[in-house]
């Protein structure tokens, strides 16, 4: 149910919206060495010009985010305003809790969230309130008023995107932000309204009008198409899209619950039937008897379905109010999701519980029904029926039970050790004890530096205009006559040196080299190698028509999370007016609180701005708490999968005993001792073993590595995990079956050995 509820989620994005199946997104495409990469930003006339062109094209809505501060009162908040045109309103059906939707295109207004509105005035109607925006545009600071128009009610969790305040785009003109003609310019999103997809055959056909646009602007970085995706289906697309705005999970998280799901139901189901074949054998004198009275065939088989469906009904209640108020809640925790909500209000759930019932009904008594029905009652009543032979079904079905349950132990065991081992690995520099600040542009970084270097708990402060772990730039160079694709960060002189990035050779941009500021650069060694360079120092490289001289060479280090393979990377230098991110490294201590130290000296020179920060080593927590979120949902599982296998076992083991009892009695009687026992009992057990360990090693070494590659390609596949598996098994079988090798050991054999 819990997977269930996840993927109806997933499946019913935006559906609120009564135009979501006539509603489009357009996305760039770039080709490098045959690969080709999404970009969920588009040129910003593009969506115009294609409802210009073409009359099928209904509406268009582009969609701008901008961070700002917004002042009320005596409180400050650094929050994002986003740019909507007036098509928007059209187009989507956000609920509205308060004010008339027809002045929120208003062009002195803004629209705020539930969440926004209760922050800024409480949870009072905030409609008619002013507020103030302070915007910021290439260091130009414009500072704007607003009036509420109206507030949105709380968005739906099935919403794709998500916003604070909405402005109207004609605002962008008085701000100073207006560059919406221009084919350099990206809109963040730009949606389209059309009838159908087959309405962008023509437009497809006709594209190059538009590429020779957008790459005559950005000739740096041109493009090989663009992509029309219906908004419906971006929920399975966005994971492999950049500069995405919509909710993104990874396909392999989908493909990783489906398969959680299945195998679960799969072992229950293997396992129901296991138990009843077994108990079915037993009935075979019943069955017999009530074929001599006359019943029919027919008869007997519904007798079987009615009885499971009355069992499993009785099961799936217990089971939709565990999902409830335990696995639900708990799965929402771990991803962040309400999906508990409305449970009992979905008609889906009601749906997929029916089918559940008749299928797990049908998955226990459909074989052994319509199997035993057919037997006579003459040769039931000899002994000459018996249920299969050898019982090779059922020891089939065991052996993919005990696949199943190897699969998911092994699994989640190298999850749960790869979780461990990740956050202990080299990052490539050393993140401890910086404190992040983000700098507003109407901020004085060298006033600031000042007051921190008061401090004796400082030790260095530096800067960088894009933040170390969380983004890049992109840059095209040309290196030896040829275009190459690299990564950037601009820092200021000694940024190398605070965080602990290794110069192999040369050295760290410095203070002493007022050019280092402006065409000096820093290269990593996946750049050498990238260009097969043994050496870079004295090298030069252009990018804008400038020269930068390479002084130093770093080691490689992670700029990016551990999901994404070290690429090559440039450190160029810049001024203190660039800077977005200050570093303030800080003396370590047991109980010392450094950002407070750091807040005291931004509230000194900076009393009207709001104070933002991070540590640097929690900048990939994003990252190991994803990868914690899959060892947790998979651990989960296992333990899960162990229950019903156990259960499963013991069962089995059960019946397995009440058959063979007379046998171990009789043996017992002739000198058998308890190892005989052991043997007889779980020699039922081996085949099942051996054909999970056969299977379940390449499998589940498969599985690991293909889900490694897609979260951590670093890692490796341990042998670990699959020794821990096997023995688990064994230990598991041993478990389930020691009370009844007791309970058979200590049994009086006279008891099995009168006739009746």
């Amino acid at each position: 149910m819990v997977v269930f509820q996840f993927f109806d989620w997933s499946m019913h994005f935006d559906t609120f919206h009564h135009k979501l199946n006539n509603l489009f997104v357009i996305e760039r495409i770039s080709e490098k060495n045959g690969d080709q990469k999404y970009w969920g930003d588009s040129p910003s006339p593009m969506g115009p010009m294609l409802k210009s062109d073409y009359p099928q094209i209904k509406n268009v809505a582009r969609v701008k985010y901008a961070g700002v501060i917004m002042k009320q009162g005596d409180n400050v908040f650094r929050e994002s305003v986003t740019f909507v045109d007036d098509a928007f309103y059209k187009m989507f059906d956000f609920p509205v809790k308060w004010g008339n939707q027809q002045r929120f295109t208003d062009p002195d207004g803004i629209v705020l969230t539930e969440e926004l509105s209760e922050k800024l005035f409480g949870k009072v109607n905030s409609v008619g309130k002013n507020v103030n925006v302070r915007f910021n545009k290439d260091g130009h600071e414009t500072i704007a008023n607003f009036t509420v128009k109206g507030v949105f009610a709380k968005q739906p969790i099935e919403a794709s995107f998500y916003f604070s305040a909405l402005v109207p785009s004609q605002r962008m003109a008085s701000l100073g932000m207006d560059k919406t003609s221009d084919w350099g310019q990206n809109s963040d999103i730009t949606f389209l309204e059309a009838d159908q997809e087959s309405q962008f055959i023509p437009i497809q056909n006709n594209i190059n009008k538009y590429l020779k646009l957008y790459n005559a602007s950005n000739p740096d970085y041109k493009i090989v198409a663009f992509n029309f995706q219906p908004l419906k289906t971006m929920n399975f697309h966005s994971y492999k899209v950049e500069n995405e705005r919509f909710n993104s999970t990874h396909i392999a998280a989908y493909i990783m619950l489906l398969v959680i799901g299945i195998a679960t139901l799969l072992l229950v189901y293997f396992n129901y039937m296991n138990i009843a074949i077994a108990s079915a054998s037993t009935r075979l004198k019943e069955i017999g008897i009530r074929k001599v009275m006359g019943s029919r065939r027919k008869q007997i088989i519904f007798q079987f379905i009615l009885e499971n469906i009355i069992l499993c009904t009785i099961a799936i209640v217990i089971g939709l109010f565990l999902a409830k108020y335990i696995f639900l809640p708990g799965f929402s925790q771990i991803a962040n999701i309400d999906l508990s909500k409305g449970l009992f209000n979905n008609y889906r759930t009601w749906v997929a519980l029916i089918a559940l019932i008749l299928i797990s009904a049908l998955s226990g008594a459909a074989y052994p029904s319509i199997y035993i029905s057919a037997f006579k009652p003459i040769n039931i009543m000899k002994g000459n029926s018996k249920m299969g032979s050898n019982n090779r079904f059922r020891k089939i079905l065991l052996g993919f039970q005990f696949f199943l349950t190897f699969l998911a132990i092994s699994t989640a065991l190298a999850f749960i050790r790869e979780t461990k081992h990740i956050k202990v690995r080299p990052w490539g520099y050393d993140p401890a004890n910086n404190v992040v600040v983000t700098l507003d542009k109407s901020a004085n970084f060298g006033i600031f530096k000042d007051e921190l270097k008061r401090s004796s708990s400082v030790i260095s402060v530096s800067g960088a205009v894009e933040s170390l772990g969380k983004y890049s730039q992109q840059l095209v160079i040309n290196a030896d006559g040829e275009k190459q694709t690299v990564n950037s960060i601009s820092a200021l002189p000694g940024f190398a040196t605070q965080l602990g990035i290794q110069i192999t050779k040369g050295r760290d941009l410095s203070e002493a080299f007022e050019t280092d500021k402006t065409s000096a650069v820093i290269v990593n060694q996946a750049f050498l190698k990238q260009m097969r360079w043994t050496s870079a120092i004295g090298k030069t490289i252009k990018y804008n028509n400038q020269n930068y001289l390479v002084v130093g060479e770093a080691k490689d280090f992670h700029f990016e999370d551990f999901q994404t393979p070290i690429g090559p990377m440039i450190l160029m230098g810049c001024k203190p007016s660039d800077i977005n991110s200050v570093y303030v490294k800080t003396t370590s201590g047991l109980f010392s609180n450094p950002h407070k130290i750091v807040e005291q000296a931004w509230k000194k020179v900076n009393p009207n701005l709001p104070f933002e920060y991070y540590y640097q080593d929690t900048v990939f927590d994003g990252y190991f708490i994803g990868f914690s979120q899959v060892s947790q949902v998979l651990g989960t599982a296992s333990v899960i999968m162990i229950i019903i296998s156990v259960s499963g076992i013991f069962g089995l083991a059960l019946l397995i005993l009440g058959k063979k009892m007379k046998e171990i009695s009789i043996r017992k009687v002739l000198g058998a001792g308890i190892g005989n026992i052991i043997y007889l009992i779980n020699k039922e057990f081996l085949f099942a073993i051996g054909f999970a360990i056969l299977l379940g090693i390449p499998v589940s070494y498969w599985v690991v590595r293909n889900l490694f590659n897609q979260i951590t390609p670093e890692s490796g596949v341990s042998a670990m995990p699959l020794i821990l598996s096997f023995l688990s098994l064994i230990i598991m079988t041993i478990i389930s079956v020691a009370w009844h090798i007791f309970k058979a050991h200590t049994a009086n054999p006279t008891q099995y050995l009168k006739d009746e």
